[in-house]
């Protein structure tokens, strides 16, 4: 579930949704879609999967260092943290 600091209420959860915004370097397209607040990565990756028809993996977003992959747990948390400075941060997607 998110238990983020928001500063701007655009970004806080509505009836159980989320937005979740992802980037893909390699087609340099942000992404945005509304998930459920207690979505799990395998979730989260299946989706894109069936939206984009590409084989995704996250690591954190853009301002995050170093670069790393996810795993259920990091992910978990990065959902927790998605905002900062009132801003909605895009998840990578390689």
């Amino acid at each position: 579930p998110f238990s983020g600091n928001l500063r701007d209420p655009r970004w806080a959860p509505e009836n159980g949704m989320m937005i979740v915004k992802v980037y893909i370097p390699s087609t340099d397209d942000i992404w945005a879609a509304y998930f459920p607040t207690n979505i799990t990565l395998p979730m989260f990756t299946s989706r894109w999967l069936s939206k984009l028809s590409l084989h995704l993996q996250f690591s954190g977003s853009a301002m995050d260092t170093p670069e790393y992959y996810f795993d259920d747990d990091d992910f978990q948390c990065w959902l927790k943290h998605r905002v900062r400075h009132g801003r909605n941060l895009p998840i990578v997607g390689h």
